[in-house]
């Protein structure tokens, strides 16, 4: 057996209906003491906006939107995550900016719509920024980026090179 209607429904209805419309969940709500869920519920089964012309009209004030401010902190985490790469392999400038920002787009657009080219543009777009994976010659050492072979042990090679060649033309020079 169906449970018996709640007769602050109907008052619910004729207090949207007498305001045209023009009032809030919450409104009605706290003048009949019940959850304002309750009337978001009552209102969209009994189809209220239809009844009362056909005009749908959003009645309960907007909050901030959490899902915006969930992407817009997504998109900063993942600025912040590029921007601290750049800065760990030497590169950053405020002039990348942009160009980060252009990546930020493309990433979100790629986390809704996961294509093969939207993947591509992201490649391409990490690669301009020189974040790749192609600069393996890069190495990090004691927090300090350090070219693998840095110009300190080509320089020494040069020199013992040198100093080989130098001790071959003494031994020649010795001998003849």
């Amino acid at each position: 057996m169906p449970r018996k209607r709640d007769p602050n429904r109907d008052k619910a209805f004729e207090l949207f209906n007498k305001h045209a419309g023009n009032i809030t969940n919450r409104e009605i709500a706290k003048q009949l003491d019940v959850l304002e869920k309750t009337i978001s519920a009552w209102k969209s089964r009994d189809k209220w906006n239809e009844k009362i012309g056909g005009v749908v009209r959003s009645t309960t004030k907007k909050k901030r939107s959490t899902t915006k401010a969930k992407e817009s902190s997504c998109r900063s985490v993942r600025r912040e995550q590029v921007v601290n790469a750049l800065v760990e392999a030497g590169t950053y400038s405020p002039a990348l900016e942009l160009l980060i920002e252009l990546y930020l787009d493309a990433y979100e657009e790629y986390q809704e719509e996961r294509t093969e080219k939207l993947r591509k543009e992201l490649a391409k777009l990490l690669g301009q920024l020189g974040l790749d994976g192609k600069n393996k010659e890069l190495i990090k050492k004691n927090g300090v980026l350090l070219a693998k072979e840095s110009e300190e042990p080509k320089e020494k090679e040069e020199q013992e090179e040198n100093n080989k060649l130098i001790q071959f033309r003494q031994r020649r020079m010795r001998s003849q």
